[in-house]
């Protein structure tokens, strides 16, 4: 799934959570410099700006021509975890929350999805969707902003542990 395609389709998906208030794509949100992504708004007021990248299908795309989705088996749907109304979040919570909602979004173009802090190595939060034409969609983390707070557009991609 190609990004123009994604964003819409991502911000439906997330819209869809009740512990999700707001998500307005970055060109509502101000955010001029990043062609992809979503404002994330949490009901405890906390903010997380969500950067996607998308990396191309094996062997490329020639990007002038329509995209042709490719489709298979959905991804196995896992219990979307709850995230509290009030004070602080894991990052990791969050991470695992969007997850699970894509995951049981049900898309046949979505193979799976897996959460980056669950890597061995995984010290940063983030989400790969990898879809069955084996192209990847990077969920990234670039700002975040704690209940009461205004984004800041410095210090991107630079991770606090909650929201």
């Amino acid at each position: 799934m190609r990004l123009p395609r994604w964003a819409p389709w991502i911000a439906e998906v997330l819209a869809g959570s009740p512990a999700i208030s707001e998500v307005q794509s970055f060109e509502q949100a101000g955010i001029r410099d990043k062609p992809y992504g979503h404002v994330i708004t949490l009901r405890t007021g906390a903010k997380l700006a969500v950067q996607w990248v998308r990396t191309a299908p094996n062997g490329g795309e020639d990007q002038s021509q329509p995209e042709t989705p490719v489709t298979g088996a959905p991804a196995v749907a896992v219990e979307v975890p709850d995230l509290p109304a009030t004070g602080r979040i894991p990052l990791t919570r969050v991470e695992a929350h969007l997850a699970a909602l894509i995951l049981g979004a049900g898309n046949p173009e979505i193979r799976a999805v897996e959460c980056i802090s669950q890597r061995p190595d995984g010290k940063k939060s983030g989400i790969n969707v990898s879809m069955h034409s084996t192209a990847v969609v990077y969920g990234i983390p670039l700002y975040t902003a704690s209940a009461g707070q205004a984004l800041s557009m410095e210090g991107a991609y630079q991770q606090r542990k909650d929201v």
